[in-house]
């Protein structure tokens, strides 16, 4: 009488110990913080590489890796991108590579999918979840086939596209220094990266050798606003990370009144004034800003500017402007108001030192 009961434990000891299957993912495009991998335009056809290992048991038909729009957990549909279809027998590690130009035209294969997208022609962002579904193991005995599909993939990857560039920025001050000039661009979203790209003017004129050519302080009040270059937009034709190179200005200033080589000054947004250093004081620029997001699209240009780098005068100078001699000892500022009147001006010359970011 004891024996059928002896074989139910051994029979219910295996079947417990019996595991349904689950898949985990992984790849060196992202670390574990963040999930999401964020696809510019630029990269729509470039596959991306996932990593997969599986362990479990896989009952009741098959185990599904796949891409959708959808969320994780059911069978996949027509408009879904399969990637791998496992059996009980199958491999248990491997790997998967799509594009997002693979995903935009798997869409399309139903009629409930509405028409094929391409990488051209998908203007609005969209994301597909990295899945993998399998029928879990169930029952008393942990040994019957659910009927429903379960999501049994980890991490929780998502592949997002992100065609849309960013608004166009606006070039709002320069601030004029010392064979430098510094750049206010507003307009930048947060996450970005802003570029100023800077060009000489083209002058028959312009004495690039000169210090003292820019001593009657040209552009200095108002460097950015008679917008020399409005009617360029050298960025407007380039497609962000295409053969066209979308970096707004590299190689196109030249074509547009100006000589020389450009200089392309990178930085990220609310971290202040963009500061393009080595340049000649005395000589004009043209000056344009863009704006790369964190997808890696990229703006049109901004408005383009024209500014001039002047020589600035040291404190011994500025001293001296003041109205101090010289020479002299400690009341060498002559005292009283008008030693004030020199030291006050002093301080707004060091101010003025200090303000640019």
């Amino acid at each position: 009488m004891r024996l059928p009961f002896i074989g139910l434990l051994l029979f219910a000891s295996t079947a417990v110990a019996q595991v349904g299957p689950t898949v985990q993912f992984a790849t060196a495009a992202t670390g574990s913080t963040n999930l999401t991998i964020t696809v510019p335009k630029s990269e729509c056809g470039n596959a991306r590489r996932f990593t997969w290992t599986r362990t479990g048991n896989i009952c009741g038909g098959s185990l599904f890796i796949y891409a959708t729009t959808n969320a994780c957990g059911t069978e996949p549909t027509a408009t879904d991108l399969k990637l791998e279809t496992l059996t009980a027998t199958s491999a248990t590690t491997g790997t998967v590579n799509f594009s997002v130009a693979e995903l935009l035209a798997a869409r399309g294969t139903s009629a409930d999918g509405g028409p094929a997208a391409t990488c051209d022609t998908q203007q609005t962002e969209i994301s597909f979840n990295l899945c993998a579904s399998a029928r879990q193991l169930g029952g008393l005995y942990g040994t019957d086939c659910q009927t429903a599909y379960a999501n049994v993939g980890a991490p929780a990857y998502v592949m997002k596209f992100d065609p849309v560039k960013p608004k166009a920025p606006t070039i709002a001050k320069v601030i004029v220094r010392d064979s430098a000039l510094s750049v206010q661009v507003d307009g930048a979203e947060t996450d970005s990266t802003v570029v100023v790209e800077a060009a000489m003017v083209a002058s028959a004129t312009t004495d690039a050798g000169t210090d003292d050519a820019g001593t009657d302080d040209a552009g200095t009040d108002d460097a950015g606003t008679d917008d020399a270059g409005t009617d360029l937009d050298a960025g407007t034709d380039l497609d962000a990370g295409t053969d066209g190179g979308g970096l707004g200005l590299v190689g196109a200033l030249a074509l547009e009144g100006t000589t020389g080589p450009v200089t392309r000054v990178t930085k990220a947004s609310g971290e202040g004034n963009v500061v393009v250093t080595g340049l000649t004081n005395g000589v004009t620029y043209r000056l344009q800003a863009t704006i790369i997001d964190a997808a890696g699209n990229v703006s049109d240009g901004s408005s383009q500017v024209d500014a001039t780098p002047v020589k600035s005068n040291g404190l011994f100078d500025a001293y001296k402007d003041a109205g101090g001699e010289e020479s002299g000892g400690c009341a060498a500022t002559g005292g009283g108001i008008a030693g004030g009147a020199v030291l006050a001006a002093l301080g707004i010359w060091l101010s003025s030192r200090r303000k640019v970011s």
